[in-house]
């Protein structure tokens, strides 16, 4: 332990010796390493880096296209108000005398608080405002401390993009990186004159300044900037866009009120983080085409970070890729995958066997949902199970395919069900329509007849009027006719679902049909008792006395059929075959990898040291009197003097109150110390400088801090664990 003074210090990598000719082992097969007990044939760890290469960049294409069209709708406004700033001004000053100053355009762009999207997002923008010919300067904080050097970042990028639509000869004559050159907006000013003068096409371009990050600038330097911008706005047509991370309220409280009043703001709302992700989740999870879908817990870790943390589209991307990663690195069952392909943008199985060994058949057949497809299949269809258990052969050729093609159809038809949810949901109060991430979640987490969501729509439904049943009902039929993907064959009772629709949108077109089949005995027409569940079901009957019993029959028809195809395309994905396979459902490994806990994993660290250091005489438990039971929480909190001066002091630490005596302190770390028996006592002045490092390593890890109320004392800031 003495070779490890400081658990703050660097750690330094010992590489292993190399063979001159010798590969390693990691590097080898792409770092796929062998499963079931390592003996899976080398073909199926190829097969699975195989399809990881095959699956991986066509769904990160599509992720990122996603992202593009979502963010375009931004993009182009702003792209708008550059475009036409100027040009109104312009117009109204005509036959009126000049002000002693012109109002800079100003675009104010909100991009939300994943600050890690914004270079993407606001190079997109760049790169859009140069295709439209202007000149443009992205600028950020970190490069901008002063206005010398904004005013040499905005000139550098402009001159670099003017130049670089010309010759080489005339980039030689650019201003780029030198010294002498007085960067000031002056200057700025004579090289538009020159660039309008060389072509009169120039005029009718702006200069835009990107402000990428609003919020990171010194409040002065902007405002300083405005202020100097501002004379020259009648020669330089100068379009600002302030970036913002937080809100609009950052301007006024960064900049001044004469700064404000020189600007001409418009806001724009950049953030289409939500947008982007319900339709990447709709393309992906909830239209079946992807081979991998998310669990209920795994998909809840998904949206959890993205809504509850940052935004971000490129962590949520981060993640997809690293359950794809986990999917088909550690599951020997991903080489199922093959058995699917997408044909015209719908989901099939391929029919074609696959080359299985005995392990893999028998990894499948201990999965419970197969065991529970087996026992359904053997009750219902007489399926041999003796020899679905028994005959690899088939298993793979009959079993395996038909699960697959029950797989394939629950998907559609949960995309089928989703859309009509959608539908329903059109015609629902406002506080009930939910997005798609979140019906999605509910469609994974519960069965349907457990789902709050789902009970709220269907008494909706129960609600609805004639004039609101039949367009309803139209779009329902027009979704199923559709949908060529479902198999309604494969699903469960669900052969009668298209039939069942039809026949009740025809009902609800000649509600008469009914009444010649219940012609009432009487010469009258028989009128039904308005109760009380009539009433709450169905509200409107309190003031249209004009529906009649066939009306009403044909709409308890309508409901009925679209509670049943509800409940068949909704049900739980725990009732699929495979589930377990094509239902990624390592939420803990994601939330490990993507939700760091340091403080956490530093306290750990520093109150069961010996797990790190590999100590064994810092983990020896003392000797228990027979009889007496040992308490793990005391092992837990006993200090002893072989552990590290730094664990030392934070066990210590953690027995005291919120603000710490040095010299107590001190004392106890000494006695400590002193007691170890199996070396030399250390001095006293050694015990001081162990002692003070050790304070000094929990104040940079953000245990304590000092305190002017008492000089000899120090707060403690952590607490728990």
């Amino acid at each position: 332990m003495d070779s490890f003074d400081s658990l703050t210090e660097s750690t330094f990598i010992l590489k292993p010796s190399k063979r001159p000719n010798a590969k390693s082992s990691i590097t080898e097969n792409g770092g796929y390493a062998p499963l079931l007990q390592g003996k899976e044939p080398v073909e199926c760890m190829e097969l699975r880096r195989q399809l990881f290469e095959d699956t991986w960049p066509p769904l990160e294409k599509q992720l990122v296209e996603i992202e593009a069209q979502v963010n375009h709708i931004g993009v182009s406004e702003v792209c708008e108000f550059v475009q036409s700033s100027y040009k109104q001004a312009a117009d109204c000053e005509k036959g009126r005398p000049a002000q002693p100053f012109a109002e800079i355009a100003a675009a104010v762009a909100f991009a939300g608080v994943n600050t890690g999207d914004h270079g993407k997002l606001f190079y997109t923008l760049q790169g859009q405002l140069k295709e439209q010919s202007h000149h443009v300067a992205l600028l950020e904080s970190q490069y901008c401390g002063s206005l010398t050097s904004l005013h040499k970042g905005i000139l550098e990028q402009m001159f670099a993009s003017f130049y670089s639509e010309h010759d080489d000869a005339t980039k030689q004559n650019s201003f780029n990186g030198s010294k002498s050159v007085p960067y000031d907006l002056n200057l700025l000013r004579l090289w538009w004159e020159d660039a309008v003068a060389r072509d009169t096409a120039n005029a009718s371009r702006k200069m835009v300044v990107i402000l990428q990050d609003f919020e990171g600038f010194q409040p002065i330097v902007v405002d300083d900037f405005i202020r100097i911008v501002a004379g020259y706005c009648n020669v330089i047509p100068l379009v600002l866009v302030l970036g913002l991370a937080t809100s609009y309220e950052c301007i006024h409280q960064s900049l001044t009120k004469a700064s404000i009043s020189m600007l001409n703001i418009e806001r724009f709302n950049l953030q289409r983080s939500k947008q982007c992700i319900d339709t990447a989740i709709h393309d992906l999870f909830v239209r079946g085409n992807n081979l991998l879908s998310f669990g209920a817990e795994a998909y809840k870790s998904l949206l959890d970070q993205f809504l509850l943390y940052n935004f971000s589209i490129a962590g949520f991307i981060k993640k997809l890729k690293y359950a794809a990663m986990d999917f088909f690195y550690a599951q020997p069952l991903s080489i199922l995958a093959q058995m699917l392909s997408t044909e015209d943008g719908v989901l099939t199985v391929n029919e074609r066997s696959i080359k299985l060994n005995p392990d893999h058949i028998e990894l499948i057949r201990m999965q419970k949902s197969v065991q529970r497809f087996l026992e359904q299949k053997a009750d219902k269809t007489g399926l041999d199970l003796r020899k679905a258990l028994c005959s690899d052969e088939y298993f793979q050729n009959i079993v395996l395919l038909e699960m697959m093609r029950q797989l394939v159809a629950y998907r559609h038809g949960y995309n089928l069900g989703i859309a009509a949810v959608l539908e329903i949901q059109k015609y629902a109060p406002e506080s009930l329509q939910k997005p798609i991430r979140t019906l999605h979640y509910y469609g994974l987490g519960q069965q349907f007849q457990d789902c709050t969501h789902w009970k709220t729509l269907l008494a909706v439904v129960r609600r609805m009027k004639t004039s609101e049943m039949e367009p309803l009902l139209k779009a329902i039929c027009g979704l199923v006719d559709s949908s060529a993907g479902v198999n309604w064959k494969q699903l469960e009772d669900g052969e009668n679902i298209p039939d069942m629709l039809h026949s009740a949108a025809q009902l609800l077109d000649n509600p008469d049909n009914i009444a010649k089949v219940t012609t009432p005995t009487s010469a009258e027409p028989s009128k039904r008792v308005r109760t009380r569940t009539d009433m709450e079901e169905r509200p409107f009957l309190l003031f249209d006395s004009n529906t009649s019993d066939a009306q009403l029959q044909a709409l308890e028809r309508c409901c009925e059929a679209i509670e049943t195809m509800l409940k068949l395309c909704l049900r739980s994905y725990h009732d699929v075959p495979l589930n377990e396979v094509f239902y990624y459902r390592h939420s803990f490994l994601l939330d490990a990898t993507f939700s760091a806990q340091p403080r956490a994993a530093v306290q750990t660290a520093l109150g069961r040291s010996h797990y790190y250091i590999n100590c064994n005489c810092c983990s020896e438990a003392p000797q228990v009197p027979s009889g007496d039971v040992h308490d793990s929480d005391d092992e837990d909190h006993r200090v002893l003097p072989t552990m590290h001066d730094t664990s030392i002091a934070y066990r210590l630490h953690q027995e005291c109150g919120r603000l710490i005596n040095l010299y107590d302190w001190h004392s106890a770390f000494s006695s400590v110390i002193e007691r170890d028996s199996s070396r030399v006592p250390p001095s006293q002045a050694e015990i001081q400088a162990r002692f003070m490092r050790s304070v000094e390593e929990m104040r940079f890890l953000g245990f304590i801090k000092s305190t002017q109320r008492k000089t000899d004392h120090v707060v403690r800031l952590t607490w728990g664990m």
